[in-house]
């Protein structure tokens, strides 16, 4: 009796597990703690050749709980064998289902197993993507490649897993291709064994260390393979480390100079964490097509293979671009790779972190790029959309695909680094290394969240809970603080008043109020000498004694280390403004964006602003000299009229021709990387946004020899300066017409140097001829344009004002065509080229209309769409407040 009750027990339970299965909703957030995946074996056969490719994994399991089923993700794959292998050897059929259509897809074993580690071996097949995610193919020419590009969630679409960042285990990693192509992955090569009919080989690699599974990284094609300087051993890693970049056919020669960069990078990193470089080897892969910029895979970066090529052609910007992403991708290797985060919330912990890393190691590595005004100038970006009610926090929760998708952002990039700096200058650069340096021991090879870094930082800096509030602070709310600071002197003695509210922009109304536990320094004058004070504002207003009494002068933000923006009683305003030369470049910077800010918040007149310019136009540093450029832009575009634009115009050549004269406009052997950057400034505002009929005349000439429209006929894009050669081709297709648009064109048929592909789509969008706009619109969804260089022609193309109506009247007829094209986790991008630009109440409402029975198809559509309306209707109000304001300018 005992033992009938013992099997009817189990079948009713069996039967109980299969009715809750079948009634089980699909999790499209975090997959169940009872499955966890032990370790990969990948082994596929690829032949970009081909349409389709075919795989076999093996994934080991735990299973802490008995269960007829379990969940995975799988998209856009088809299964032709599925079996669970049990831990006594026993096979199970199983079958797979997907359940959403983010990828969430069932295993479903045919009974019941016990709580046991069994292996899940899948055979299945799928095409390659055609959206740049999972594994994809590009062609060149006659040449495809196929690449892989799985964050955040794309893994999914190139193999059956486990696609969350908390499950990171080995992976053993096999790959057979044609024998005439070259396979490459995260680790090294250990074997190649060639089939008995002489077509393929068999290339398997060394076993990973423990990785998630967006961090899992091959490539297959008739790569060109460099081998660069072996990284040698220092006193950190005892073995050298073998380096090579890799990219289409033909461009070898074009690494030498990335290679050259990288051992100094990967040195300067591992004497920082005093961590050896984690991996074995490191490869430099350039796809001729990427969805990112580049991507941090273990061992195996991949990065837009303009970001890694240089020739005579390249400009002087493109070095400094691709000394910056390479060496915030190699950060990744101990920021995010070394040391990976168990969900999405976290990611700060990685793009933050190589953020404010890659900053460091410019800064140091590379002073005469100027780094630090680099950076200083992302975090004033980041503080636009700071500034949106709608902006998102730091440490923003994920609950969805969409969250996931948007939490790739300047908040997360630009914005965390900024905190990240300014938590590291309060508490001293040698306290913050040491912090840095045990938390990824700790953590090495494993995971680490929010909370293990700041009660790391807490603990080593001796300032515990105080530290840990003011960084929760930052984290875990949006916006900016604005500190109101005003000095009293009495006597010798001084006090400093401080306190806070959050920064919004004209006619924006913030629903609660907002804290923050901040430090503050300041830059104290006296006499000419200054002095930095250091006081943390952890109340909604305080005062503070001044060391050495009262000053002439002083700047709330001192060194521009501080997220915040700051404002100050008129007097005190008035007596900073008469010192703006004597501070630091950073801080001149500082001092520019806070008349920005106050213009933004309607307080600063339009005149007011524009009799600040001359103050930072003198400047020989173009962060500083262009500082107030895009708000010269704003008002240009939104308050002047066709009577005061040519005044606008006189005004910005009266302050910044005699500074383009004097540097020259074709760059000299002894310029400086500096001078090349503020000719380049200077220009593109002269000619692009203030319209200055003489430059615009000069660049046009020198476009029309680089077409061939004097006469030869010939495209050489040689001929021109590349430093120019941005704007000069703009300003071709704008002013020249149809023979330059059409000379662009037959370029583009024949070009494959990836950076002057980007700007000769870019020429493309700039056009405002109407039928050549419409040509251009409808030739980037053909195959003629890459997925990923889309942007390039759309976002030129509607950032000039006279585009945005027929590119929306365009975009609402081929909506269906351009989602159809872009990646799935970048079709939020489409909102954002319909909103660019816009700036009345009326046309957020038409895209709101538009937008909102699409929304909900649109992965991070509604947060992106609320993002874009807000920033319409904090321009249209900014614009109506203004709309009476004098623009004369003498």
């Amino acid at each position: 009796m005992r033992n009938k009750n013992v099997v009817l027990g189990l079948l009713l339970s069996a039967a109980a597990l299969l009715q809750n299965a079948r009634a089980e909703a699909p999790p499209t957030g975090k997959l169940p703690d009872d499955v966890r995946p032990l370790a990969y074996a990948l082994h596929l056969k690829i032949d970009p050749h081909a349409d389709r490719f075919s795989g076999e994994v093996r994934i080991r399991l735990r299973l802490t709980k008995p269960t007829d089923h379990l969940w995975l993700h799988a998209s856009e794959i088809q299964i032709s064998k599925m079996v669970l292998i049990d831990a006594s050897g026993k096979t199970h059929e199983a079958t797979l289902t997907q359940r959403d259509p983010s990828g969430v897809a069932e295993v479903a074993i045919g009974g019941v197993i016990a709580a046991q580690d069994a292996e899940l071996a899948i055979e299945y097949n799928a095409a390659f993507n055609a959206k740049l995610q999972g594994l994809y193919k590009v062609q060149v020419g006659h040449d495809p490649y196929a690449v892989t590009q799985m964050e955040p969630t794309a893994a999914r679409y190139a193999f059956p897993c486990f696609d969350e960042p908390r499950f990171k285990t080995p992976f053993d990693i096999t790959l057979q291709v044609p024998k005439d192509l070259v396979g490459v992955a995260n680790t090294l090569q250990i074997s190649e064994q060639l089939s008995a009919d002489g077509k393929w080989k068999t290339l398997k690699f060394a076993r990973t260390r423990p990785l998630p599974t967006y961090l899992v990284a091959y490539a297959v094609g008739p790569w060109d393979v460099v081998a660069g300087p072996v990284i040698p051993a220092n006193a950190v890693r005892k073995e050298p480390v073998q380096l090579r970049a890799i990219g289409p056919r033909g461009t070898g020669p074009q690494f030498r100079w990335v290679l050259e960069q990288t051992p100094a990078v990967v040195k300067y990193f591992e004497l920082y964490t005093q961590q050896p470089y984690p991996f074995g080897k490191l490869d430099l892969l350039g796809a001729p097509d990427f969805s990112a910029g580049a991507m941090e895979n273990a061992g195996l970066i991949v990065y837009r293979d303009a970001l890694l090529r240089t020739d005579d052609k390249s400009s002087a910007r493109t070095y400094r671009t691709i000394f910056d992403v390479n060496a915030h991708e190699i950060a990744h290797q101990w920021f995010g790779d070394l040391v990976t985060v168990p969900w999405w919330d976290d990611i700060w912990l990685n793009e933050s972190f190589a953020t404010w890393a890659q900053g460091k190691a410019t800064v140091d590595l590379k002073p005469e790029y100027r780094g630090d005004l680099a950076r200083l100038e992302g975090t004033l970006d980041a503080m636009q959309s700071d500034s949106l009610l709608s902006a998102r926090q730091i440490r923003q929760p994920i609950l969805s695909n969409g969250d996931i998708e948007t939490a790739f952002d300047g908040i997360t990039y630009q914005k965390g680094a900024a905190v990240l700096r300014m938590f590291e200058q309060w508490l001293g650069e040698t306290t913050y290394r040491a912090a840095m340096r045990d938390y990824l021991a700790r953590h090495a090879f494993g995971s680490g969240d929010s909370n293990a870094l700041i009660d790391t930082i807490a603990k080593v800096s001796g300032k515990g809970a105080t530290l840990k509030e003011a960084m929760r602070s930052f984290l875990d709310q949006p916006g900016i603080p604005l500190v109101h600071a005003a000095l009293h002197c009495e006597n010798t003695r001084a006090t400093l008043s401080l306190s806070q509210s959050r920064y919004l922009p004209f006619g924006v109304n913030a629903q609660e109020a907002r804290q923050w536990t901040l430090p503050v320094c300041v830059r104290f004058d006296r006499g000419g000498r200054s002095a930095r004070q250091c006081f943390l504002l952890d109340r909604r207003e305080r005062s503070f004694k001044v060391a050495g009494g009262c000053a002439d002068s002083y700047l709330p933000n001192a060194d521009a280390a501080g997220y915040y923006r700051f404002t100050m009683p008129d007097a005190d305003a008035a007596a900073l403004r008469k010192r703006v030369s004597a501070l630091s470049p950073a801080e001149q910077i500082i001092y520019a964006d806070d008349v920005s800010s106050a213009f933004n918040q309607g307080t600063l007149t339009p005149g007011a602003l524009l009799d600040t310019m001359p103050s930072t136009s003198t400047s020989d540093l173009p962060q500083v000299a262009g500082a107030l450029f895009g708000q010269f832009d704003w008002i240009r575009r939104y308050l002047a009229t066709d009577a005061t634009r040519p005044a606008l115009d006189a005004f910005a050549a009266r302050l910044y021709a005699p500074r383009l004269s004097a540097l020259g406009l074709d760059k000299r052997p002894a310029d400086s990387d500096t001078v090349t950057q503020l000719r380049s400034r200077l220009i593109r505002f002269l000619a692009q946004v203030a319209h200055d009929k003489s430059v615009r005349r000069s660049l046009n000439d020198k476009a029309a020899i680089a077409l061939g429209l004097d006469g030869s006929g010939v495209v050489d894009l040689a001929r021109i300066d590349p430093d120019l050669r941005s704007a000069a081709l703009r300003v071709a297709v704008q002013d020249a017409g149809e023979p330059a648009f059409n000379a662009v064109l037959r370029e583009l048929q024949t070009n494959r140097q990836t950076a002057e592909r980007y700007e000769l789509l870019a020429a493309l969008g700039s056009t405002h001829d109407p039928a050549l706009g419409e040509k251009l619109r409808n030739y980037g969804l053909t195959s003629a344009v890459a997925v990923g260089e889309m942007p390039y022609l759309y976002f030129s193309h509607a950032g000039e004002s006279e585009n945005i109506g027929p590119t929306w009247r365009w975009l609402q007829t081929h909506y269906d065509a351009m989602a159809g094209r872009v990646p799935d986790q970048a079709q939020s991008e489409i909102i954002s080229l319909a909103a660019a630009g816009r700036c009345s109440r009326a046309e957020s409402e038409e895209l709101r209309a538009w937008f909102a029975p699409r929304i909900k198809s649109i992965i991070g559509g509604e947060r992106i769409l609320a993002q874009s309306l807000e920033t319409i209707d904090q321009c249209a109000a900014l614009r109506e407040h203004f709309a009476s304001q004098s623009l004369a300018r003498e």
